[in-house]
């Protein structure tokens, strides 16, 4: 869930993405490009929301993102790539349909309200100075913003269930890799090579 805080309001928003049915999420190495997946938890989820909607809000920074029971000061999420070793903070670990995804939401559900009630503030103070013309010229501004002016509100999944399930005894998590991938991995939540169960 995102909330947008400012000085008098609070504004909720929800969001929703596709799990496989074993709910595991898709990740993709911000390194070598390949899929895998791992299990999803509330509290990495808003760890992952925070960096995409502070970089959509960076002039005022006052997206705070929360799953209502999470830590605001959640500190960072470091994942392993299985394949290439890979190590990056998991809200760098989104596939790119992913990324996508959330600005598209972003732009929808916060950016394009905000320049609407921009311009309806603008609109307003056009029809507060109508009538006050003194010259021989009169101009009359009229701007009407349109909920149909939105793009329509963007779909995430289904997410397939794809992917071969492991077992990692080095920290008794699961994950997903490709399928035909043989050999040692690194385990994506602590690193460490692993040969899957």
């Amino acid at each position: 869930m995102t909330e947008e805080q400012d000085q008098s309001t609070t504004k909720s928003y929800s969001i929703t993405f596709s799990l496989d049915r074993g709910k595991f999420f898709r990740r993709a190495c911000s390194s070598c490009g390949r899929h895998f997946k791992t299990e999803a938890s509330d509290a990495e989820l808003a760890h992952i929301l925070q960096p995409v909607f502070s970089r959509i809000d960076a002039e005022n920074k006052t997206m705070k993102i929360s799953d209502g029971q999470v830590n605001e000061a959640a500190t960072k999420t470091i994942m392993y790539c299985p394949y290439c070793g890979h190590h990056d903070d998991s809200g760098e670990m989104l596939t790119i349909e992913f990324q996508e995804y959330l600005k598209r939401y972003a732009y929808r559900e916060i950016v394009f309200p905000q320049i609407r009630q921009m311009f309806s503030g603008l609109s307003d103070s056009f029809r507060q100075n109508r009538g006050h013309s003194r010259g021989l010229f009169s101009v009359q501004v009229k701007f009407e913003a349109s909920d149909d002016t939105l793009p329509p509100r963007p779909i995430a999944g289904p997410e397939p269930p794809d992917m071969l399930k492991v077992k990692l005894h080095c920290c008794g998590k699961r994950a997903k890799i490709l399928d035909g991938w043989y050999g040692s991995i690194s385990c994506p939540y602590c690193g460490t090579n692993v040969i899957p169960l």
